[in-house]
């Protein structure tokens, strides 16, 4: 479980382990802020010390709408963390996981496809883009950032969107391994303070789990309740589930259903 501040991810295992006492042996609290690629590169080392191999890695570190930091945080710094800081992250922890069964899970937003929803034809297929190159990926995020054109959050939109990007060409980069990223649901945490969230975190894990543990498909972006979504168009747990980008049907249940999107 990684953490910033050790102090605050000792309190962190301690809520869990109080809760409860058998997970005590299977957590153990590792020092990294996914913002300093110094402090991934040795946060990597710490675990190859150790002879450590991941089954799975988890990115989860996420900057945004109702943080402290987030109120005076650029639109460059959310893209430091929500974008940058999993591929940091990953890039240091690749070797470290399972070869032929290992996962990697980026934890996104419906706020991604919300903010792509919005766009032009052009950006909305860059974005989506299952040959997409980072260096492509990065100027278009640049020049969105230039314009001033980065959504909800000074800068959550974009960097929610540029995750899921991310997350493709991850998936090419590593094609033995499963890559996923996912819409947790939007829960009442202090991130969505005054956001009217209304799950609890207890409520969250559905997708998480599948992606780790299901029969999931790399490079595809899955919804809270652990069906697969599209990049560019939210999708409500009661529509059906997106089969493809030339599948009508997600996108005329979602403009005729009525319902509130899903938020983050």
């Amino acid at each position: 479980m990684g953490a910033r501040d050790l102090a605050k991810g000792a309190a962190a295992l301690k809520s869990i382990t109080d809760a409860f006492p058998e997970a005590a042996a299977q957590i153990e609290v590792l020092q990294i802020d996914v913002a300093d690629d110094a402090s991934c590169t040795a946060a990597a080392a710490a675990l190859t010390a150790k002879g450590v191999t991941l089954y799975a890695l988890v990115n989860n570190a996420g900057l945004g709408l109702a943080q402290d930091e987030a109120a005076s945080a650029s639109a460059e710094t959310i893209l430091n963390v929500n974008m940058l800081g999993p591929k940091r992250v990953t890039e240091a922890m690749v070797s470290l996981i399972d070869p032929a069964e290992g996962r990697i899970v980026n934890t996104s937003s419906g706020v991604a496809s919300m903010f792509l929803k919005g766009q032009d034809a052009t950006l909305k297929a860059t974005f989506s883009n299952p040959d997409i190159t980072f260096e492509e990926l990065n100027t278009t995020i640049q020049a969105q950032v230039t314009a001033g054109n980065v959504g909800i959050g000074k800068g959550y939109g974009i960097s929610k969107a540029a995750l899921n990007a991310l997350t493709l060409i991850q998936a090419k980069a590593y094609p033995n391994l499963k890559v996923t990223c996912l819409n947790p649901g939007f829960i009442d945490t202090p991130m969505t303070k005054g956001f009217k969230a209304q799950l609890t975190p207890e409520q969250s894990g559905v997708s998480s789990l599948v992606c780790l543990f299901g029969p999931v498909t790399s490079g595809y972006f899955y919804s809270s309740d652990g069906l697969r979504g599209p990049f560019t168009i939210p999708r409500q747990p009661q529509m059906p589930e997106y089969k493809g980008e030339a599948d009508p049907d997600v996108e005329d249940y979602n403009m005729s259903s009525g319902e509130k999107v899903e938020g983050v």
